[in-house]
């Protein structure tokens, strides 16, 4: 069984986001840590992730007539296994809020909040800045604290990704954002970034199947969405959707690249006199012979030579090759005008 691909927060990522909380503690004044009343926090409409639960769900209860009751039900049981957690080792990492008016806005962290007024708490920690984070700073904090989460699907962190370039051509002009860029951004490796940027930049076919949940690996995203052609890369959808590996998927993209090539190479013209001759090529597995041979006389118009090859050493090239000559001076006969 192969291992479910996790996606945590690297060193150097870590790194990023404490450079980051610098940048916006000199472009958006002074920010600092203290224990706040979990009655003063509020959840922020603009984080890219949004939940279908609130504050009023988890205080209240879900309303059994919600029409969003299923999805809300299925995240209260999520948060309910993190507060339980916090039961037993509190919240490790403070939440990230502006202030606003009497009250804090979450930046990042809305699940600790929620999951601790699940566990009973009162209070949390968290690290409060004066304003509210600005652009680009905004959607890099917040993205860096949904890296952490293991139960994002591939579209919201697609997303995420999508917020963060947005911003930062915002604050930096219209510049070429490469993989390279990508990386010194986030601190993703360049292979993820490579593959986040052809995910995003994938065709409408792509894009939509990752938008309904069909395709949720960023590994496959980006192999199909490198294939140029709608019906090989419908195939490999399909393959994905069906549960196919990455290996898998990358095999049946190469097998149909090389038909393809075949075909075009057998159908092409060629210059100079006619061909009166057919050159049949040469290989140096005698089981190629073999499956040719034995293709031939199992059917029904050549089976009457069966005995001839049946005492065959397939092993022995030259028993081999004599076969297929006298396979094809059968067929000449027999298919003699």
């Amino acid at each position: 069984m192969s291992k479910k691909k996790r996606f945590g927060i690297s060193e150097a990522l870590t790194r990023g986001l404490s450079e980051t909380i610098n940048v916006v503690e000199n472009n958006s004044g002074v920010f600092r840590n203290i224990v706040l009343p979990l009655s003063r926090i509020e959840l922020d409409p603009d984080n890219p992730r949004k939940l279908a639960i609130d504050l009023a769900d988890v205080r209240a209860g879900i309303r059994p007539d919600d029409p969003h009751y299923l999805r809300k039900q299925e995240e209260l049981d999520k948060l309910k296994e993190l507060a339980h957690t916090i039961k037993t080792s509190g919240v490790i990492n403070p939440v990230v809020v502006y202030k606003l008016g009497e009250t804090y806005r979450i930046v990042a962290g809305e699940r600790r909040c929620l999951a601790s007024i699940l566990a009973g708490k009162q209070e949390i920690e968290a690290r409060v800045f004066n304003e509210k984070p600005k652009g680009f700073e905004l959607k890099l904090i917040q993205w860096v604290e949904n890296t952490a989460r293991e139960d994002l699907t591939l579209d919201e962190r697609l997303g995420n990704v999508r917020e963060i370039i947005r911003e930062y051509l915002l604050q930096h002009g219209d510049v070429e954002v490469t993989a390279t860029l990508l990386k010194n951004i986030t601190g993703l490796s360049l292979s993820q970034t490579t593959y986040y940027l052809a995910a995003l930049n994938a065709p409408d076919d792509v894009q939509m199947e990752i938008h309904n949940g069909n395709i949720r690996n960023l590994d496959k995203a980006a192999l199909i969405a490198s294939v140029a052609s709608p019906d090989l890369r419908r195939q490999a959808i399909d393959a994905c959707i069906n549960g196919s590996s990455l290996k898998e998927i990358r095999s049946i993209i190469s097998q149909q690249k090389m038909l393809k090539k075949s075909r075009v190479s057998l159908q092409a013209s060629t210059r100079g006199r006619n061909t009166t001759r057919i050159n049949m090529g040469s290989t140096l597995k005698a089981e190629v012979i073999k499956t040719i041979v034995e293709s031939v006389v199992n059917r029904k118009e050549f089976d009457k030579y069966m005995d001839i090859f049946s005492q065959v050493n397939w092993m022995d090239l030259r028993q081999t090759s004599k076969a297929f000559r006298k396979l094809i001076e059968i067929m000449e006969t027999e298919m003699a005008v």
